[in-house]
């Protein structure tokens, strides 16, 4: 793609929401001029950052890459701050790249990506292998394949023969005429959601290579979130629920659902008998709310289930959440 000009490649967005990211953010604002894609933006939304954030986007302003930057008034919370990001992304974009304030990619990232997205207009999402800090992360993808239907792979995620990581996708800038907003608050990890939600409208492109870091610090949401409160598996189970019954045939779904129930009830009595009652009662509670009360059959059912696995006869859950 490098022969290509800027006059006949189309315009790219890349989209970063920020919060006091003033440790990561100049790594991140310099890989994006680093791109060597020619027909690029960079949009940067300040949420009412109190460290050097601001100063940083700053110093950023006339270089080769151009910026579209706001502040926001107050400090919004996370997803409403990523929404107003997507607002600022100009009407010519044909497609959008959330690229989070402490993460990078390579700077080949975004032509790679660019060019299997335009191989076929039905593509919304066109993701990438990544790097968790330094380590690699499995998304099983199939080797030798390149383009595979949305909904097979929301299918595939589902019954963990296969994942993604959300927020190193390229996206149509057209998702957001009928998926809006993008991100729904209602999930904590509302990226993920998003993605099974537009892939069941569309196909997906995957890059094999890694070209993605996502860091995992003190700071992160992340950290925050998914590491100290476990709030994936509940995440994991409501997305199942709603998304999962349209690319899994009932007898699937009956499966994977009763499968991973025991899973993230014997995963929360661990962390009930770790960390006492307090941190296993928001996953009982969303666990009551799909499937009825926990009752003493269901203890014993997780019981046998562990013997079972133990010998040998049943699989663990091996995939994520874990």
């Amino acid at each position: 793609m490098s022969s290509d000009t800027a006059e006949n490649l189309p315009l790219v967005a890349i989209v970063t929401p920020v919060y006091n990211g003033a440790a990561f953010l100049r790594e991140t604002m310099e890989c994006v001029q680093a791109q060597d894609y020619p027909n690029l933006v960079h949009v940067v939304l300040d949420n009412s950052s109190t460290d050097g954030t601001a100063e940083i986007i700053e110093a950023f302003q006339g270089a080769k890459v151009p910026i579209v930057t706001a502040r926001n008034p107050e400090v919004y919370p996370l997803y409403k701050n990523w929404n107003a990001a997507y607002d600022l992304v100009p009407d010519e974009a044909k497609y959008t790249r959330l690229l989070c304030a402490d993460d990078k990619m390579t700077s080949d990232c975004t032509s790679r990506m660019v060019e299997i997205a335009e191989q076929d207009p039905d593509i919304l999402l066109v993701g990438t292998n990544i790097y968790k800090n330094d380590d690699p992360v499995p998304f099983l993808w199939p080797p030798n394949e390149t383009v595979m239907e949305g909904e097979e792979v929301v299918r595939r995620f589902f019954k963990n023969e296969m994942g993604f990581f959300a927020v190193h996708m390229l996206m149509r800038k057209d998702v957001s005429e009928w998926r809006t907003p993008i991100y729904d608050d209602a999930y904590v990890g509302a990226d993920f959601e998003a993605v099974l939600a537009i892939l069941k409208r569309g196909k997906f492109g995957m890059v094999h290579d890694h070209l993605g870091w996502v860091r995992i610090h003190d700071a992160s949401e992340t950290a925050k979130t998914i590491v100290k409160k476990n709030t994936h598996f509940i995440d994991w189970l409501k997305t199942l629920h709603i998304h999962g019954r349209d690319v899994l045939s009932p007898k699937e779904f009956e499966q994977v659902s009763r499968r991973y129930e025991r899973h993230y009830l014997r995963r929360t009595m661990r962390w009930r008998k770790e960390h006492g009652e307090e941190s296993s009662q928001p996953h009982i509670k969303a666990l009551e709310q799909t499937r009825g009360p926990i009752t003493t059959g269901d203890y014993v059912g997780v019981f046998y289930d562990w013997l079972l696995i133990k010998l040998g006869v049943r699989k663990y859950w091996s995939g994520w959440p874990n």
